[in-house]
């Protein structure tokens, strides 16, 4: 079976997203959802391109995978109730990738 997105709603329904291509996540793919708590990027995401989750404000909890090697500038930017990430230390991560994420 196909690896997917797991997008978790503030409603605590769960989301599988199928994408073609897993290695990118596209700039602004998911910015501005209020309804997302808690996303899971399965094996073979290698890049989170720019503000790819940008006001998330909801957003609590990110699990990268271990391909991961970059998150792009501003791609979590302003998702204030971030609590939990676990980035590789090999990971290029932007300086600006976690901007306004005070609970980090």
């Amino acid at each position: 079976m196909k690896e997917r997105i797991k997008v978790y709603l503030y409603n605590k329904t769960v989301k599988e997203i199928d994408m073609t291509d897993f290695a990118y996540i596209s700039e602004d793919i998911f910015s501005d959802r209020t309804d997302i708590v808690k996303v899971v990027l399965p094996e073979g995401v290698e890049e989170i391109g720019n503000n790819a989750f940008e006001n998330c404000v909801r957003l609590e909890e990110v699990v990268f995978p271990s391909s991961l090697k970059k998150i792009g500038a501003e791609a979590f930017v302003d998702c204030i109730n971030l609590r939990k990430v676990n980035v590789g230390q090999s990971v290029d991560v932007d300086v600006s990738a976690f901007k306004g994420c005070y609970n980090l």
